[in-house]
């Protein structure tokens, strides 16, 4: 069931937006405007989740003796969840009510923000395992590469009004 619904989002997620102008959304990123006052605000609120990431990460791994990989999903989930309520009233300032309302806009954000774990749970694999790096040091590195693809997720459809 998840999977056919996680299918069919991302299908419509591609036709809805084959059109989108990826010059309007690096000029949109660069400027003051809306959408560069919502990057800056994802970016703080994703600093933040930086912050809640490693530190849950770090007491998986050296203070509970876990494995890299259930460390990383444990951190990913508390991270996403202190992400989406200063996200979701802060950058995005959604207050919808309904389906469209806090547990759709939930399960919205985990599916963008789902990729960008899948993204980060990969590259932990490639940095710890084949280039032998630092745990913390890979899990930083991880989540700056998927911070844009967040950020566009969010603001295009986990939090989009109207």
């Amino acid at each position: 069931m998840f999977i056919f619904l996680f299918v069919s989002t991302m299908k419509k997620l591609k036709n809805r937006y084959r059109q989108l102008d990826l010059a309007y959304i690096k000029q949109s990123l660069i400027t003051s405007g809306r959408t560069g006052n919502q990057f800056l605000r994802f970016s703080l609120v994703g600093s933040s989740g930086v912050l809640v990431n490693l530190a849950v990460y770090t007491f998986a791994i050296y203070g509970l003796s876990w494995h890299y990989l259930p460390a990383g999903t444990l951190s990913f989930l508390v991270a996403m969840t202190n992400n989406f309520i200063l996200n979701r009233y802060w950058t995005f300032k959604s207050h919808q009510t309904g389906q469209a309302g806090a547990g759709g806009q939930y399960f919205r954000y985990f599916v963008v923000t789902l990729f960008g774990y899948l993204v980060n749970m990969a590259l932990l694999w490639v940095f710890i395992d084949g280039l032998h790096w630092h745990e913390v040091l890979s899990q930083l590195l991880a989540i700056m590469v998927t911070t844009l693809s967040n950020f566009l997720g969010s603001k295009l459809w986990a939090f989009k009004t109207g």
